[in-house]
């Protein structure tokens, strides 16, 4: 035998070949000082941050920008700041995780706006593809819903988050965080099943009809609300909130982990 080592070595965590397209060649601290009103639309508590939090949230949108690649389509007027935006939506949903890039897509489309699908039959203002390791997001949406960041609505965060469960869902799933992720996931749609719990729901109205369409879009849902919608959310649905929080490890949810 050649080698009788650890199959950890082999069990672990690997991303594939970066292919990122951004061209700007930017310092953590450039990002700062040209770009923090645009972070701060998705992330508007990026200003109040200690300098070296808003440095590792930097570090993360650029290496966001190093692993994916942007593909602009039908002459989309893309600008260095909307991908900033954009990488800065993907790092706020996991900035629980210390692996936070994920393999289950390579490449950002990004449409002028919502695209009719004919293998769906369907027209989505954004749209996550396993297959193709896709994200498609269409552009006047996306600065529609972080210019109402209190709307419970985000196209990014919701696509992002249906990346997430790809990857952390897979029958053989290897990123470190995805034991937890499942949990998280199991514990909400149990959460739903009681018949109080969403008695309470349509009550108050606090989900849109779409969450209930799948289970896959009642999890996007809630990351949506958990950042929009925050102090209903807890108010009212105080173990659903910890359990969404706790799903992606989001610092605002850790310590109260179950």
């Amino acid at each position: 035998m050649f080698f009788s080592g650890s199959r950890l070595f082999y069990d672990q965590y690997r991303l594939d070949a970066p292919k990122g397209n951004f061209e700007l060649k930017l310092t953590p601290e450039q990002l700062i000082y040209q770009y923090a009103d645009s972070i701060a639309k998705v992330f508007p508590l990026f200003n109040q941050l200690p300098h070296r939090f808003k440095l590792n949230f930097n570090n993360r949108i650029l290496s966001f920008l190093k692993q994916y690649a942007f593909a602009p389509q039908q002459n989309a007027p893309l600008t260095n700041a909307h991908k900033i935006e954009i990488a800065a939506s993907y790092v706020k949903l996991t900035l629980g995780y210390n692996q936070f890039l994920i393999n289950s897509f390579d490449k950002i489309v990004v449409y002028p706006t919502a695209q009719y699908f004919s293998h769906l039959n369907e027209t989505h203002t954004g749209h996550f593809n396993p297959k193709m390791k896709v994200v498609m997001l269409a552009l006047d949406e996306f600065e529609h819903d972080i210019k109402n960041n209190q709307d419970g609505k985000d196209l990014a965060l919701h696509e992002f988050t249906h990346a997430l469960c790809f990857e952390m869902m897979q029958p053989y799933a290897k990123h470190p965080d995805s034991d937890s992720f499942r949990k998280g996931f199991r514990l909400i749609h149990q959460w739903m099943e009681a018949p109080e719990n969403t008695s309470k729901i349509n009550q108050i109205n606090f989900l849109r009809s779409y969450a209930f369409t799948s289970r896959l879009e009642l999890i996007s849902v809630l990351i949506e609300l958990f950042f929009e919608k925050e102090t209903l959310f807890k108010t009212h649905f105080p173990d659903l909130y910890s359990y969404t929080g706790n799903m992606i490890k989001h610092p605002k949810t850790k310590s109260i982990a179950k």
